[in-house]
């Protein structure tokens, strides 16, 4: 299957290293349990010599990455626009990203031999996971370089608030640019760790570019305060054309500007969160650039969240997406 529309990602091509792990666990590093925090190459290799020889599995990630994967299996023109390495991390990804459908042509690498990023998902029992990346080659990534032709003859542009690390400055170009390439904007806020940093920049970015926004329960909390979700999603829709607030098992609520909608979430037995708000994106960005009302998109973001939630990482079997396209 084919769309009439298309997509490209801007944010870090990394590989996660996932790996289950105790309670106990993330007493040994610094951060808080469920969040992010920026690691280098040092704190990667000490974690990792903490785990268990072969517990560790690895898939390709990033945020808008883990988007796009998803969008290509469903037929959508995908392409990423980030830095990698050119080692055997990269070549990896590289082809992964081909397997799923998706497009390399503007993956950028690395010009001074720095080795592929890479992420630390620590898994508990309750199916949180916790994320220590160590972007390296992602962190090559110049802005100023992306030039209106890297966004050219796509519909939309799918941003990680991530990128918000560059600099407001830098992100608001790259928002500029592809809007005047004339692709809508879409910006996952990423974490809370990112949006407690960059809060006023947030703000002003979603009000002067962004058609559609993703936040969690905890990235709402941090840019509009602890009020029901309901009125998070209201607050949103006073910046942007649509929003979504991600309320994991509990839900989401979502409105492409016909009014707020709840969307229920699907009951399943969750091993790891890593990438189900990715894939809620991508469900709910297929729906949304089809033309479908905030129910359609919010359910189709659900089945995928709840797919993904049943396996480790954020590559699902083929029986999941026989399952999925039948919704589509």
């Amino acid at each position: 299957m084919s769309t009439q529309f298309s997509v490209i990602g801007v944010g870090s091509p990394i590989i996660d290293l996932i790996a289950q792990v105790d309670e106990n666990f993330l007493s040994k590093i610094s951060g808080d349990k469920g969040g992010m925090v920026m690691i280098d190459s040092g704190e990667l290799t000490r974690i990792l010599s903490m785990l268990e020889p072969g517990s560790v599995k690895r898939s390709p990630g990033g945020s808008a990455a883990n988007t796009l994967f998803d969008l290509a299996h469903f037929g959508v023109r995908t392409a990423l626009l980030g830095t990698a390495g050119e080692d055997e991390a990269g070549a990896f990804y590289r082809s992964e990203l081909q397997k799923a459908g998706g497009s390399i042509h503007a993956l950028r690498s690395s010009v001074q031999g720095t080795p592929t990023g890479h992420c630390i998902c620590l898994v508990t029992p309750d199916a949180e996971r916790t994320m220590r990346p160590a972007l390296a080659a992602a962190l090559e990534f110049d802005p100023a370089q992306v030039t209106a032709d890297d966004f050219a003859d796509y519909t939309l542009a799918h941003l990680e608030g991530y990128l918000l690390a560059h600099s407001e400055e830098k992100l608001r170009f790259l928002m500029s640019t592809a809007q005047a390439a004339g692709c809508k904007i879409s910006l996952d806020l990423a974490s809370f760790e990112v949006v407690n940093a960059f809060r006023p920049a947030i703000l002003r970015l979603l009000e002067e570019f962004v058609d559609i926004v993703f936040a969690n329960s905890d990235e709402a909390d941090a840019l509009l305060g602890r009020i029901p979700p309901e009125e998070q999603l209201a607050q949103l829709r006073k910046l942007c054309p649509a929003a979504v607030v991600k309320l994991g098992e509990h839900g989401a609520w979502a409105d492409c500007g016909a009014g707020a909608r709840f969307i229920p979430a699907n009951k399943v037995n969750a091993v790891d969160t890593t990438a189900a708000g990715d894939s809620f994106a991508a469900g709910f960005l297929y729906g949304y650039l089809s033309g479908k009302d905030a129910e359609f998109c919010g359910r189709l973001g659900a089945a995928l969240a709840a797919e993904t939630v049943q396996v480790f990482g954020a590559s699902l079997p083929e029986s999941s997406w026989k399952k999925l396209l039948k919704m589509v």
